[in-house]
Protein backbone atom coordinates (compact mmCIF):
# COMPACT_ATOMS: atom_id res chain seq x y z
CA UNK A 1 0.00 0.00 0.00
CA UNK A 2 2.62 2.49 0.59
CA UNK A 3 4.59 4.07 -1.78
CA UNK A 4 7.68 5.10 -0.15
CA UNK A 5 9.14 3.93 3.15
CA UNK A 6 12.01 5.68 5.01
CA UNK A 7 13.92 3.70 7.65
CA UNK A 8 16.67 5.66 9.66
CA UNK A 9 17.94 5.49 13.17
CA UNK A 10 17.12 9.11 14.08
CA UNK A 11 18.38 9.77 17.92
CA UNK A 12 15.26 10.46 19.70
CA UNK A 13 12.93 8.09 17.89
CA UNK A 14 15.66 5.87 18.00
CA UNK A 15 15.88 6.16 21.73
CA UNK A 16 12.04 5.75 22.38
CA UNK A 17 12.13 2.42 20.70
CA UNK A 18 14.82 1.44 23.34
CA UNK A 19 12.43 2.34 26.72
CA UNK A 20 9.83 -0.10 28.01
CA UNK A 21 6.46 0.60 26.88
CA UNK A 22 4.91 1.76 23.92
CA UNK A 23 7.26 4.87 22.35
CA UNK A 24 5.49 7.48 22.08
CA UNK A 25 3.31 8.29 24.99
CA UNK A 26 0.77 11.27 23.00
CA UNK A 27 1.37 14.11 25.55
CA UNK A 28 2.48 16.68 23.38
CA UNK A 29 0.55 18.19 20.46
CA UNK A 30 3.07 16.96 17.96
CA UNK A 31 2.90 13.86 18.51
CA UNK A 32 -0.62 13.42 17.81
CA UNK A 33 -0.20 13.74 14.18
CA UNK A 34 0.68 9.99 14.51
CA UNK A 35 -1.79 9.11 16.89
CA UNK A 36 -3.38 5.69 15.70
CA UNK A 37 -0.80 5.69 12.82
CA UNK A 38 2.15 4.13 14.66
CA UNK A 39 3.20 0.20 15.59
CA UNK A 40 5.82 -1.22 17.39
CA UNK A 41 7.32 -4.02 16.34
CA UNK A 42 8.64 -5.91 20.14
CA UNK A 43 11.12 -8.53 18.66
CA UNK A 44 14.97 -7.44 17.60
CA UNK A 45 16.40 -10.24 15.63
CA UNK A 46 19.88 -8.34 14.87
CA UNK A 47 20.64 -7.32 11.17
CA UNK A 48 18.31 -7.93 9.01
CA UNK A 49 20.01 -9.45 6.35
CA UNK A 50 17.22 -11.79 4.70
CA UNK A 51 14.75 -11.71 3.26
CA UNK A 52 12.29 -13.55 6.31
CA UNK A 53 13.43 -10.48 8.77
CA UNK A 54 11.83 -7.82 6.49
CA UNK A 55 8.46 -9.45 5.82
CA UNK A 56 8.22 -10.07 9.74
CA UNK A 57 9.10 -6.47 10.22
CA UNK A 58 6.59 -5.26 7.24
CA UNK A 59 3.62 -8.01 9.06
CA UNK A 60 4.22 -5.85 12.06
CA UNK A 61 3.45 -2.84 10.90
CA UNK A 62 -0.17 -3.77 9.89
CA UNK A 63 -1.93 -0.33 9.06
CA UNK A 64 0.23 1.81 11.03
CA UNK A 65 1.99 4.60 9.08
CA UNK A 66 4.84 4.71 11.37
CA UNK A 67 6.48 1.51 13.19
CA UNK A 68 9.04 1.94 16.01
CA UNK A 69 11.58 -1.29 15.70
CA UNK A 70 12.81 -1.88 19.16
CA UNK A 71 16.66 -1.91 19.90
CA UNK A 72 16.68 -0.17 16.17
CA UNK A 73 14.88 2.71 15.28
CA UNK A 74 12.19 3.75 12.92
CA UNK A 75 10.54 3.46 9.27
CA UNK A 76 7.76 5.82 8.21
CA UNK A 77 5.60 4.47 5.39
CA UNK A 78 3.72 7.37 3.01
CA UNK A 79 2.10 7.61 -0.40
CA UNK A 80 4.67 9.72 -1.57
CA UNK A 81 8.22 11.64 -0.85
CA UNK A 82 6.69 14.66 0.58
CA UNK A 83 4.35 12.85 2.95
CA UNK A 84 6.42 10.66 4.33
CA UNK A 85 9.43 13.18 4.71
CA UNK A 86 7.21 15.49 6.34
CA UNK A 87 5.79 12.41 9.23
CA UNK A 88 9.75 11.43 9.34
CA UNK A 89 10.59 15.28 10.13
CA UNK A 90 7.87 15.54 12.91
CA UNK A 91 7.99 12.03 14.38
CA UNK A 92 11.75 13.15 15.10
CA UNK A 93 10.09 16.51 16.70
CA UNK A 94 7.30 14.32 19.04
CA UNK A 95 10.26 12.30 19.86
CA UNK A 96 12.63 14.98 20.62
CA UNK A 97 9.98 16.92 22.95
CA UNK A 98 9.17 13.44 24.83
CA UNK A 99 12.73 12.64 25.82
CA UNK A 100 12.90 16.19 26.84
CA UNK A 101 9.88 15.84 29.05
CA UNK A 102 10.90 12.37 30.52
CA UNK A 103 14.56 13.87 31.02
CA UNK A 104 12.73 16.39 33.90
CA UNK A 105 11.50 13.17 36.25
CA UNK A 106 8.63 14.27 36.49
CA UNK A 107 5.83 11.98 35.35
CA UNK A 108 4.44 12.95 31.28
CA UNK A 109 0.54 13.06 31.14
CA UNK A 110 -0.60 11.95 27.95
CA UNK A 111 -3.44 13.86 26.50
CA UNK A 112 -6.91 12.64 26.84
CA UNK A 113 -7.85 10.08 24.04
CA UNK A 114 -10.99 11.64 23.07
CA UNK A 115 -8.81 14.90 22.40
CA UNK A 116 -6.16 13.18 20.97
CA UNK A 117 -7.70 11.71 18.31
CA UNK A 118 -10.37 15.26 17.55
CA UNK A 119 -6.95 17.10 17.25
CA UNK A 120 -5.17 14.25 15.10
CA UNK A 121 -8.38 14.64 12.54
CA UNK A 122 -7.89 18.24 12.78
CA UNK A 123 -4.02 18.00 11.74
CA UNK A 124 -4.68 15.68 8.57
CA UNK A 125 -6.58 17.79 6.90
CA UNK A 126 -4.36 19.56 5.66
CA UNK A 127 -1.17 17.21 5.22
CA UNK A 128 -0.87 16.25 1.86
CA UNK A 129 -0.46 20.17 1.06
CA UNK A 130 1.31 21.13 3.94
CA UNK A 131 3.37 18.27 3.07
CA UNK A 132 3.99 19.71 -0.16
CA UNK A 133 4.87 23.08 0.49
CA UNK A 134 7.50 21.76 3.72
CA UNK A 135 9.40 19.54 0.99
CA UNK A 136 9.46 22.02 -1.44
CA UNK A 137 10.60 24.70 0.98
CA UNK A 138 13.42 22.18 2.71
CA UNK A 139 14.00 22.36 -1.12
CA UNK A 140 14.31 25.84 -1.80
CA UNK A 141 16.96 26.24 1.12
CA UNK A 142 18.95 23.75 0.06
CA UNK A 143 19.33 25.19 -3.63
CA UNK A 144 21.02 27.94 -1.98
CA UNK A 145 22.46 26.47 1.34
CA UNK A 146 23.75 23.39 -1.21
CA UNK A 147 23.69 24.15 -4.99
CA UNK A 148 25.25 21.27 -6.07
CA UNK A 149 23.29 18.95 -4.17
CA UNK A 150 21.12 17.68 -7.07
CA UNK A 151 24.07 16.28 -8.85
Amino acid sequence: RAKVAFHTHMPYATALAMTEGDPLIFAGQTSLKFYGRTAFDRTYNGLALDEREGDRIALSIGEADVVFMKHHGVMVLGPNIAEAWDDLYYLERACQAQCLALSTGRKVSPIDPRVAEAAYLQMRVGDPESARLHLAAIKRRLDVEEPGYRT
